[in-house]
Formats: structure tokens, sequence, C-alpha cells
């Protein structure tokens, strides 16, 4: 039997339980992975023609996975070693392959007139400053006029962050496109928070549908641009008809997608895995046995 070897660190359980069922309904073996109390025995590394992945954003769960790994396992990863690096900075990676982005630099200095210089090279007031690490939206601040944008940079470096400053983009659409291998395999529309810019996942069924056209294609892109094969990639969608990529998450959060799109998130991405390592998806399956039913 196939085994999945799933890096956990305070996963939500809703992750695990849609991988767990994904995987028993496709006869695949999940192993539940502990970063926290991992032995790192060399005894238990990952096999070839196993599955792996990390779930888990923690530094604990990206060492286990590092650890784990060996050639000839499945992972989101689109080259063997791409598992040993990680991008600091996927906006620039985005942006120099030629994927729409908001204007985009570090606000990494507490001298104001550089800082003047950095609003202007990227639209001017307002700007979004993104404090790195946070997740739902925490650390992401609109700001309107410099005295703000001086406290925040002051106070975002004095706990060791250098934020990014990003263009604010108006009258923008948010969109959450969660990509496996080479399509979105499903999307939704975020809705705006009341009294906030930022906005979160929405649970109207009128909000899930297919992305706009192109909406796809540049989803598809991000997530390639960073050497993988799945995420959850924030685009902003503007009345004009254009896109700007905000980021591309791996591991992202795909139980929301899969619950108001009605989508098989889960399923559709350990077919992808086991298809890396030559497994056999509930489509081959039908189709061994439609062939085999031929033959006799």
């Amino acid at each position: 039997m196939t085994r999945l070897r799933l890096v956990d660190d305070d996963v939500p359980r809703e992750t695990v339980e849609l991988l767990r069922e994904a995987c028993a309904a496709r006869g695949v073996d999940l192993d539940h992975v502990d970063a926290k109390t991992f032995a790192y025995d060399l005894d238990d590394r990952c096999r070839p023609g196993e599955l792996l992945f990390r779930p888990a954003v923690s530094l604990a769960a990206m060492r286990v996975e590092h650890f784990l790994w060996t050639e000839g396992v499945g992972t989101f990863y689109a080259h063997p070693r791409r598992i040993d690096f990680t991008p600091f900075n996927s906006a620039w990676i985005h942006e120099r392959a030629g994927i729409p982005v908001p204007p985009t630099v570090y606000g990494s200095t507490l001298d104001r007139d550089v800082l003047r210089g950095h609003v202007a090279r990227i639209g001017g007031l307002p700007v979004v400053v993104k404090v790195l690490g946070g997740s739902g939206g925490l650390g992401v601040i609109k700001v309107d006029a410099w005295p703000t944008l001086f406290s925040v940079i002051e106070y975002a470096l004095s706990l060791g962050n250098q934020p990014l400053l990003q263009a604010f983009v108006p009258e923008a659409v948010h969109w959450r496109c969660v990509v496996v291998g080479d399509r979105v395999v499903a999307a939704y529309r975020n809705v705006q928070l009341a009294d906030d810019f930022r906005t979160a996942g929405s649970t109207d069924p009128d909000d899930v549908r297919p992305p706009p056209p192109g909406m796809a294609e540049v989803a598809v892109r991000a997530v390639a641009a960073l050497e993988l094969e799945h995420g959850g990639v924030d685009v902003l969608a503007t009345p004009d008809g254009a896109y700007y990529v905000l980021e591309a998450n791996f591991p992202c959060y795909f139980p929301h997608a899969q619950v108001v799109s009605g989508v098989d998130v889960a399923g559709a991405m350990i077919d992808h895995l086991l298809a890396k390592v030559g497994g056999a998806t509930p489509a081959r399956r039908r189709s061994r046995r439609a062939r085999a039913a031929r033959r006799r």
C-alpha cells in the first residue's frame, strides 16, 4: 500500500481529516508525523514511491520534511531538490517571471527621505505595509499618511522585521485560487470585512465560481514560478480586467475552498502525488478496468 507521510505541527483538524478521507478513498495509508515529537531516526526516512506533504508552516515541520525526503518520493515540489530551498520574497520572483504584481519594495530603513522615495516609486500614498510572518491578514496595514507610515516602519524594525511596502490597488476584488498541478481546482471571491480594507474567505455560494478569463493562467504561473505544483494564490482583479498576484502560499489552507466549492481538493492533491510516483488514481483504475473488460 502506498503511504503518505503527513508532517503536522498544530495543523487545523479539518486539514488532516480531509486528507485522511482522500487517502482512504484511494487506498493510501496516511502516516501522521508529529513535528514536535519526531525522533529523527535514519530508518524512518521516506522510501521511494511514498508520498510526502507538509501542511504545517512551522520551522520544526520544515526541518522534519527535509529530513524525511529521499529521491523518488512524491511531493508538490516541481524539482527534486527544490525542497532544499525556501524563497524569501515571492513578489520579486513573480515580477522577474513576468507575472503581474503590485509594485513592491522592502521598508527596511528609518531614513525618512529613503522611505519617501520608496513610496513615490511604487505609486504614492496610500500604501500597504506587510509585516511578514503572519497569516489571515495579520500584519497587513493600509497606510494613508506619512506619520502613520513612519511609526509603523519604526515599530516593525524594532521587532526585527523588515516589512514590505506594496502599492495599494483600489476597487479590486480579491480572489483565492487553489492550484494543483497545472490547473485551478477551486476558486472563490473573498469579501471585504466591515470597517476594514482586508478581506476574508466568502461562504456565499454566489462567490464560488470559475475564475475570470486569464486569472487561472496567472495563478498557475504564480505557483510554477516558485517551482511548486500546489498553492493557494491570492489575486486582485481590477474593474479594467487587470490581475495582480499578491502571493502564492504553500502550504495553503485548502479546506475552505473544498467546503465552499464542493470540489474534492484533497482528492485532487492525492491524485497528483500518486501520479508523480506512478500510483493508480481512481481515473487510472477505471481506465484499467475498462481496458480489461474490452479484452474479455
